[in-house]
């Protein structure tokens, strides 16, 4: 694995399950996450799942942007050597999946 690639697993590996834990995991899941460092307080949980939850969506974003700003036009003019295939790859993986990932019904829900 190309090391360049590591700083992309690893945004993927930390936001998902620590955004949408603190988001809906409520007082249980807080304070595994924690280790019980801090009491359980939903408004403490609210702003963190949704700090989290936003750096995951911003990610997507800007994966997305890149793939639209930087990958596309060069794919279309037949500069795909000027492409860091590994990046591209995790990009639109995570752009691909993280929709059909995230428990929309839950967080609507509540």
């Amino acid at each position: 694995m190309n090391l360049l690639l590591l700083p992309y697993v690893f945004n993927i590996a930390v936001l998902v399950p620590v955004g949408l834990t603190t988001l809906l995991g409520g007082p249980e899941a807080q304070r595994r996450l924690f280790l019980g460092k801090y009491p359980d307080s939903v408004g403490i949980r609210t702003i963190l799942g949704s700090l989290w939850t936003a750096l995951l969506i911003g990610s997507v974003i800007y994966k997305t942007l890149w793939w639209l700003v930087f990958v596309l036009p060069r794919l279309v003019c037949g500069r795909s050597g000027e492409i860091h295939w590994g990046i591209a790859g995790v990009f639109i993986f995570t752009v691909l999946t993280y929709p059909w990932v995230i428990p929309w019904g839950e967080m609507f829900a509540r």
